[in-house]
């Protein structure tokens, strides 16, 4: 099972930050790191979970209503150990994966917002320019997957806090594996979506004892905060 570090190692540093990035980089326990990524008004890419700036910069405009430049004078107010930091910035995707790339780490790449659907095309652009790097894209939003698998066979995982047969169908017919809640997960669930061909993800999970269950039940990925 390959252990993957939620919006970088995020318990040491701010969430999805570039300290948090290089310290997941560093870390040999962890195959991947997972990110977060927006389109801001004028089609960037950065790397945030939140639709607003609330919790993590204490302002209250949303991503999507600012330009880049707009949001490079804001600084990350809050988060693990933010104090250690001076001016942290919300972090440019290419950023995030050219520190996954220098720590040969799989880059788990979930797609929050984009600006439009055809926005994928100028995505997937963006990453050509990683051809050595492993990347994985999750998102809950099965139609922007749908659309970029209609564009690329780059591993493509569905966030999902359910499950089903139109799902499972739906993932299959399009070759996109699973990413599921750990509230759902179970030793035959999992059994069934392996029989049937899928690699499978859990999150988020920080207690070592579920991880040693979710490891012996033959899942692909898990994802967490802490471990």
């Amino acid at each position: 099972m390959k252990l993957i570090a939620h919006r970088g190692l995020s318990h040491k540093a701010p969430e999805n930050s570039i300290p948090a990035f290089e310290l997941a980089a560093a870390s040999k326990p962890h195959h991947g790191i997972e990110c977060d990524i927006h389109q801001t008004k004028d089609d960037k890419f950065v790397v945030f979970h939140d639709d607003d700036l609330k919790r993590m910069v204490k302002s209250d405009f949303k991503i999507k209503d600012l330009t880049f430049d707009e949001l490079e004078t804001m600084t990350l107010k809050s988060g693990r150990n933010v104090k250690k930091y001076i001016e942290l910035k919300i972090p440019k995707l290419t950023e995030y994966l050219d520190i996954c790339s220098k720590g040969n780490k799989t880059a788990v790449i979930e797609i929050k917002h984009l600006n439009d659907i055809t926005q994928s095309i100028h995505l997937l652009n963006e990453l050509e320019g990683y051809p050595k790097l492993h990347i994985i894209i999750i998102s809950f939003d099965m139609n922007i997957l749908k659309f970029i698998r209609a564009l690329s066979d780059m591993p493509l995982q569905y966030l999902t806090s359910k499950i089903n047969d139109d799902i499972i169908y739906d993932c299959r017919a399009n070759r996109i594996d699973l990413s599921l809640d750990k509230k759902i997960i179970s030793k035959d669930l999992v059994k069934r979506l392996k029989k049937e061909g899928f690699k499978i993800g859990v999150w988020t999970v920080d207690d070592p004892l579920r991880f040693e269950i979710y490891k012996r039940m033959g899942v692909h990925y898990l994802t967490s905060n802490r471990l």
